[in-house]
């Protein structure tokens, strides 16, 4: 290029000044050669890239398929799969290296080769300790298991599940109590939340070695942090504490609608949330205010606090929208005012006090219309401005204000301060409201407490939804009333009541209460309840420590 330019200029007197151009010339040739290759090559590079996914890939189904083979010819063929990865110029896939040690339980030496070959790669993930740890079980190592655990906690990398219950299992079932109890403690330490299976497992070795003392504070910690075990953990609860005999019992019994103890006498509790968390969910229903409305939305809410702490306490109060929307999903349906009536007055004349929670835009001359209906609002009658204008002189209605959620404004009232906090009347999954507000546990324990559902008809009952937490407590009788002459039936409203007790673990007196999951009522309100639920009545008392006779401190008796 620099050529055909000092040959253009002509006139000699020109090299000169084209000779100083030559530096210029050459650069812009460096950058431009390169580029055009880079224009020239991605579309390979891209197609290389792509050939290389779909032949790692299908030497990935490969070693998905060689599961079914028996365990011998399965470690071989996994090991010819990587050396046909490695002879087509495939990088180290830390999948296909995992799985290949999954399918070498059965050689110890090859899967740990194997392994190793990740670690001087650096590619050591939790995936291929949790493939080695099961290898190394499966052959009977446990020494070399924990080894093996320990040095992925020095490497850094967080127990979990996968990893960890395998080598606590075989512990428990090896008979390795102190070994046992220590790797539990460091998974704690580790923030790693045992499941009821590992806890099943600590509580079948206590009972086996007949250790009372370890039994119940093992017993303690399962009910505390699963407050409402399954089928299978109910039974090794039984089995541990028939193991460890004596004084120790767990007796079947089953719990009335008065949630008294055939065994004990004791009484269960209907458990709500205490201060601390009610707390945290107004705190969570106050900052999601503000990021949608920024300190306009928090203040809002603040008001509506502070006007509720100066009202006389209320039973319940009524999800307005989802009351009047109950059954209005059709061509011509519309927000019914008189559904809401009919849940209001329902309950007014069962003697309970009644706030309704409505947004600001249904108490307007013209209402939006949320239903499949085509015509997107409606203009409210007569009667609705009767019934709007006779719950504002009662004091009973409050308005949201534009652009807020009025589900911030029924869930803060159920979790006020002081003697204020009703119970809700919501048909709601609550979907939409998990994240943040409360642990599952938790929130369970809120809406079994605190939120109500209601229906309309003869005899009809409003079924939570199928993912709500089960209730297995008795509930009381639903509110209701008989129909009237002059009504129709579909109007006739049916209001859940909270249950009697709280279908959780519960410590009385020294003995743990744990409801059973087969054959409990459910206890959702709307039908009529069977009397009893069945409950284990748990009593473990460990002996008196007893200190040597040269022990300075004082021997303390429990």
């Amino acid at each position: 290029a620099w050529v055909a330019a000092a040959s253009a200029a002509g006139a000699p007197g020109r090299w000169p000044r084209m000779a100083r151009l030559f530096p210029l010339f050459c650069c812009l040739a460096a950058f431009a050669a390169p580029a055009a290759a880079l224009r020239l090559g991605a579309p390979l590079m891209r197609t290389c890239d792509a050939s290389r996914r779909k032949a790692a890939g299908r030497h990935l189904r490969q070693l998905a398929e060689l599961q079914a083979l028996p365990a011998a010819e399965a470690c071989e063929a996994a090991q010819a799969t990587l050396a046909n990865m490695r002879a087509e110029g495939l990088p180290l896939n830390v999948d296909a290296v995992s799985r290949a040690i999954s399918l070498c339980g059965c050689e110890l030496p090859v899967a740990e080769s194997l392994f190793e070959s990740l670690v001087a790669a650096g590619n050591d993930s939790e995936g291929a300790y949790s493939c080695l740890l099961r290898a190394q079980l499966g052959s009977g190592d446990l020494d070399r298991a924990l080894v093996t655990f320990r040095r992925m906690l020095q490497r850094g990398i967080a127990p979990r599940g996968r990893n960890a219950s395998p080598v606590l299992h075989a512990l428990c079932a090896a008979g390795r109590q102190v070994d046992a109890m220590r790797f539990s403690g460091r998974l704690v330490r580790h923030g790693l939340v045992l499941s009821q299976e590992d806890h099943a497992a600590l509580l079948l070795l206590h009972g086996s070695r007949a250790s009372p003392r370890q039994l119940r504070r093992q017993l303690d910690r399962l009910l505390r942090e699963h407050s409402t075990p399954g089928a299978e953990t109910a039974a090794a609860i039984e089995a541990a504490v028939a193991a460890v005999g004596g004084s120790a019992a767990a007796t079947r019994v089953a719990v009335g609608h008065d949630g008294r103890c055939p065994c004990c006498g004791g009484g269960l509790q209907l458990l709500t949330l205490p201060e601390e968390q009610r707390e945290q969910v107004r705190s969570v229903l106050l900052s999601r205010a503000h990021q949608r409305l920024g300190s306009r939305g928090s203040d809002r809410l603040r008001r509506f606090s502070r006007w509720l702490e100066g009202q006389p306490a209320f039973d319940f109060v009524v999800d307005g929208p989802n009351v009047g929307y109950a059954n209005q999903n059709f061509e011509g349906g519309r927000f019914s005012f008189a559904q809401v009536a009919e849940v209001v007055s329902m309950l007014q004349r069962a003697g309970k006090r009644v706030l309704l929670i409505l947004p600001a835009k249904y108490a307007r001359d013209v209402v939006p219309n949320h239903t499949s209906s085509s015509q997107p609002d409606d203009r409210i009658t007569a009667a609705d401005r009767a019934l709007l204008d006779g719950w504002r002189s009662e004091g009973l209605l409050y308005t949201t204000g534009p652009g807020m959620y009025d589900d911030w404004y029924w869930m803060l009232a159920t979790v006020g301060r002081g003697d204020s906090q009703p119970v809700a009347v919501t048909n709601d999954a609550m979907r939409d409201h998990w994240a943040d507000l409360l642990p599952a546990r938790d929130f369970a324990r809120w809406r079994a407490s605190k939120v109500v559902p209601f229906s309309f008809g003869a005899a009809a009952s409003a079924p939570r939804d199928a993912a709500a937490p089960p209730t297995h407590a008795v509930a009381d009788p639903p509110i209701a009333d008989p129909p009237p002459a002059h009504e129709a039936p579909s109007l006739r409203a049916c209001v859940g009541s909270p249950p009697p007790y709280s279908a959780e673990a519960q410590l009385l007196a020294g003995r743990w209460h744990v409801p059973l999951p087969d054959g409990a009522p459910e206890g959702e309100g709307g039908g009529a309840p069977e009397p009893v639920g069945q409950w284990l009545c748990v009593s473990v008392v460990p002996p008196p420590r007893v200190r040597r006779a040269g022990d300075p401190q004082v021997a303390v008796c429990r």
